[in-house]
C-alpha cells in the first residue's frame, strides 16, 4: 500500500471520515472523483481517500502516478495488483482507513462541496446510523425527463437532518457508516461476484445489527452513468437481489427488491399487457430483464 499525504496533512493527521473507493480500469473517472473531493469544503486534514485497485500491478502504478500528477491536498491511499470479487475488493479498500467513518463511494461518483461535511456532521451525534446521501444524474447524461433509479429515495421528512431513509437506498455510491460497525458484521460480502446484490445484502445486516438508516441534508453528490440502458446489469441484479431475499427471508427483502413471486406474477401483467407501449421503452426493456433475472434464479434455487 502507498499513502500520498502532502505535508500539511502528515502521518499523524486524524481524519474524520475515510472515502472508500474499489475501481477497475477507470482511471480519468478516479481522476474527476480526486477534483470534486479537492473541492470540499471540509479541509484536507479531515478527511482520506483509500482506494482499491483491481487491476494488474503495472496498470496499479500507471493509475497511481497519473493522481499523484494532480497534487492532491488531503491523503490517498492506493493498493491493488489483484483482481478480486466486488466485496473483497471494497473490503480491502475499507482496511485501509484510519477514521471512524467510512463514505462508501464509487469510481463513477463525484460529490458537492459540502458532501463530506455534512456526512462527518451527521455522525458526530450518533453512533449507530447509516446515512445516505443523494444521487443525481448530471443533465448532460439525462435522456428527456427519465430520472434514473438511483435519484428515487424511499423515506419520511427528508427535509429534517433526522429523516428516515429505508435501507434498500443504501448503496455503495454514497452511504457513510461508522468503521466499527462495518467492521463488527465483517463488511461487505468478501466471496460477492457479479454486479448487485451485495450493497442490500450488507445494508441487511446492518440493519439487523440495529442500525437506523438516514438521509443526510447536504450530503450530494453526482452519479455519472445511466441505469436504464443496461439491461445486462438489469438481468444480474435481478439474479442477485434474489440471492439477497433467500438470505434475509426475515426482513421482507423479496418484497422491495421486487422479486417476491406475487411482485413478479403482477410484474409479468404489467411489463407485457398492452398498457407496457406507456412505458418508456428504456425502462421497459429494464423492467422486463429485471423480472427475467429474478424469476430464473428463482427457478433455478426451486429445482436445485
Amino acid at each position: 500500500m502507498s499513502r500520498i499525504a502532502p505535508a500539511e496533512v502528515g502521518a499523524g493527521a486524524s481524519p474524520r471520515i475515510a472515502v472508500v473507493t474499489a475501481s477497475r480500469g477507470r482511471t480519468e473517472a478516479l481522476v474527476a472523483k480526486a477534483r470534486s473531493l479537492s473541492a470540499q469544503t471540509l479541509g484536507p486534514t479531515g478527511f482520506e481517500w483509500c482506494l482499491w485497485l483491481n487491476e494488474t500491478p503495472d496498470d496499479v502504478r500507471r493509475t497511481r502516478g497519473r493522481l499523484h500528477e494532480l497534487a492532491l491536498p488531503f491523503a490517498l491511499c492506493v493498493d491493488g495488483g489483484a483482481d478480486h470479487p466486488v466485496g473483497r475488493a471494497r473490503n480491502l479498500a475499507a482496511g485501509m482507513a484510519r477514521a471512524p467513518v467510512l463514505l462508501l463511494s464509487d469510481d463513477d461518483v463525484t460529490h458537492a462541496p459540502g458532501a463530506l461535511a455534512a456526512h462527518v456532521a451527521f455522525h458526530e451525534p450518533r453512533s449507530a446510523a447509516v446515512g445516505i446521501g443523494s444521487l443525481r444524474l448530471p443533465d448532460a447524461l439525462r435522456a428527456g425527463r427519465r430520472r434514473e433509479p438511483f435519484e428515487r429515495s424511499v423515506g419520511v421528512g427528508r427535509a429534517r437532518s433526522s429523516s428516515w431513509a429505508h435501507w434498500s437506498n443504501a448503496t455503495g455510491a454514497n452511504t457513510s457508516v461508522p468503521r466499527a460497525a462495518f467492521e463488527a458484521v465483517g463488511g461487505y460480502d468478501d466471496a460477492w461476484r457479479g454486479y448487485g446484490g451485495e450493497d442490500p445484502e450488507l445494508a441487511l445486516r446492518l440493519r439487523a445489527a440495529g442500525l437506523t438508516f438516514h438521509h443526510v441534508p447536504g450530503a450530494d453528490a453526482a452519479h455519472h452513468g445511466r441505469i436504464w440502458d443496461d439491461t445486462d446489469k438489469a438481468y444480474r441484479a435481478g439474479r442477485a437481489h434474489v440471492r439477497v431475499a433467500r438470505r434475509h427471508p426475515g426482513a421482507a427483502s423479496a418484497w422491495w427488491l421486487g422479486v417476491h413471486p406475487l411482485v413478479l406474477a403482477a410484474k409479468r401483467i404489467a411489463l407485457y399487457g398492452p398498457w407496457s407501449r406507456l412505458i418508456d421503452p428504456a425502462v421497459l426493456a429494464y423492467e422486463r430483464s429485471y423480472a427475467r433475472g429474478a424469476r430464473e434464479a428463482r427457478r433455478a434455487g426451486n429445482e436445485a
